[in-house]
């Protein structure tokens, strides 16, 4: 009898304590990342004018209130679609070490752009506690090493999101299924 309920309490038991141990070891990383943590005045983004998603588009990541990415899109009719969250202090580190492969600090207004007058505008605005820089690139796809700075960007505003909003206009959309109605 002993051991028929030592047979069921003991791997229980092994089980409860490697919860409690995972569980432990989240919370210390999670601890130390925030202690880690130097906010050190980064802010980065980006604005597109006349993008082929909306007449604007942009992200922006900051660490003012805690590490942060939003991103937003503004229609041809002017409605705003926004969405933002919280990043850990493991995420915004990833991203601004990626930012800062590109040499922002240096950066001036592309002249390797597409530069056609229909090509959406980019503005970047990025600092720290050290450096500020802004400038701008008209292009259809961003030429290196400004695309050094929007991937990344775009890339961790849509992780776990859906796309934001419907791109399509609805005027374009009448359009569509008028020519299938032919």
């Amino acid at each position: 009898m002993i051991m028929r309920n030592l047979v069921t309490i003991v791997p229980f038991a092994v089980g409860v304590l490697g919860l409690i141990t995972a569980c432990g070891a989240r919370q210390k990383q999670a601890t130390e990342e925030q202690e880690s943590f130097a906010c050190k005045d980064r802010l980065v983004s980006y604005v597109v004018s006349h993008h082929m998603g909306g007449d604007e588009v942009g992200v922006q990541m900051d660490c003012t209130n805690g590490p942060a990415i939003k991103r937003w899109r503004i229609d041809r009719k002017g409605t705003r679609i926004d969405d933002a969250r919280s990043l850990t202090s493991g995420e915004f580190d990833k991203v601004w070490s990626e930012l800062a492969g590109s040499g922002w600090e240096n950066l001036k207004d592309c002249s390797n752009g597409t530069a056609g007058d229909r090509d959406p505008v980019y503005v970047f605005d990025i600092h720290d506690d050290q450096s500020k820089a802004s400038f701008q690139c008209q292009s259809q796809s961003m030429p290196y090493p400004y695309n050094t700075i929007v991937d990344p960007l775009a890339v961790a505003a849509q992780n776990g999101r859906g796309q934001l909003g419907d791109p399509e206009d609805e005027d374009l959309k009448k359009l569509d299924k008028k020519d299938r109605q032919k």
